[in-house]
């Protein structure tokens, strides 16, 4: 369970309390494919959605010591793949984080050379992975 302050509007010392997982640290696919740019336009909606906090997948390839931290002290993390290479699983795996929450988009019906990024697709795979995400549905992979 999380306390989430609420809103300037209302009292500053009273808290609201959201049940359920804690929020994750988002690491998307960024690939050059169709899949790729669909996988990391899901990850930045759900970052502005609030489901959670997007991550840079580049700083943990590159093992770059802030982002590594981040993504070594998250209490949940969630990686979304573009296609079943799963490059993104994989980096993080590589750097040793192995407990990991997967949504696979092409396990939704997205095909890698067959998904030509358009809103209307952002929003249906978006919406897909939020209640993947926040349902509690997802694979989870251990080291």
């Amino acid at each position: 369970m999380t306390l989430i302050p609420n809103s300037p509007q209302e009292d500053a010392d009273s808290t609201r309390v959201r049940s359920g997982p804690p929020s994750p640290v988002i690491y998307a696919c960024s690939g050059c494919s169709d899949a790729g740019e669909l996988a990391d336009r899901v990850g930045r909606q759900l970052n502005r959605d609030g489901v959670g906090e997007m991550s840079c997948l580049a700083g943990i390839g590159g093992r770059v010591k802030p982002l590594m931290t981040k993504g070594e002290t998250a209490r949940r993390i969630v990686v979304i793949d573009g296609c079943p290479l799963n490059c993104a699983r994989h980096t993080l795996r590589l750097a040793g984080l192995t407990h990991i929450e997967h949504v696979q988009l092409h396990q939704l019906g997205h095909r890698k050379g067959n998904c030509p990024v358009t809103e209307e697709r952002v929003r249906e795979a978006t919406d897909a992975a939020r209640r993947l995400i926040e349902g509690g549905h997802l694979s989870v992979v251990a080291g």
